[in-house]
């Protein structure tokens, strides 16, 4: 009997002791498990913010790009003078050049001097664009450009019209003389056999002495 029990008690010892040990592996199983956890969602959320980042870098790039390429073309004025079809303050970009500006003045006149000009001249804001008329002189301050002074030019430098060679349309590019004007004063050239002096415009029907003295600069004989 005594031997009996000392079996018995034995086996109940061992089978704590087993019951003891699985428990023991268990709650190690589940510790190292939860602790992996938190690690492996780490990951997806610095990979969400290096996306993020990327993301936001990209954008400033592309928008620092779209700024740098917008900034390449300007608006700009320039002035077009002289033996063009539409003479005028024309609205230009800065990537334009001179044939582009005489386009936009409706093209050559049919007296213009292309040969005087150069075309492939890039446009700066508030130039003016003077095409000359076949026999007209272009000034100095003009030559071998597009007859542009880079700003606003004054009445001085404008290259001046002969009383006494220029034809109809080039008498026209006068300040304020129309088709009517410029016939009055081929009319009168033709009448009195030229004119002697700048001065003699006044006795032309419809020019005055401030017209005279606006006009000087402009004309020559």
């Amino acid at each position: 009997m005594d031997r009996l029990k000392e079996l018995l008690e034995n086996s109940n010892r061992q089978t704590w002791i087993i019951i003891g040990l699985s428990l023991s592996t268990i709650i190690a199983v589940s510790f190292l498990l939860l602790g992996n956890r938190p690690v492996s969602n780490a990951q997806p959320e610095f990979t969400s913010q290096s996306l993020m980042s990327d993301s936001g870098m990209a954008s400033s790039s592309s928008s620092v790009t779209a700024t740098s390429q917008t900034s390449v073309n300007t608006t700009m004025y320039v002035d077009v003078k002289g033996a063009v079809k539409q003479p005028g303050m024309k609205k230009v970009e800065s990537t334009m050049r001179v044939i582009d500006a005489v386009q936009l003045a409706g093209g050559f006149a049919s007296n213009a001097d292309e040969k005087q000009v150069n075309l492939a001249q890039k446009l700066t804001d508030s130039q003016v664009v003077y095409i000359p008329k076949r026999g007209e002189k272009v000034p100095t301050s003009v030559a071998g450009s597009s007859a542009a002074s880079g700003g606003a030019s004054s009445e001085s430098e404008a290259p001046q019209v002969n009383l006494n060679t220029a034809d109809l349309a080039g008498l026209q590019q006068l300040d304020g003389v129309g088709e009517k004007k410029a016939e009055k004063i081929l009319a009168y050239r033709q009448e009195h056999g030229g004119f002697k002096s700048a001065d003699e415009l006044k006795n032309v029907n419809g020019f005055g002495d401030k017209t005279l003295e606006r006009l000087k600069p402009q004309i020559t004989v």
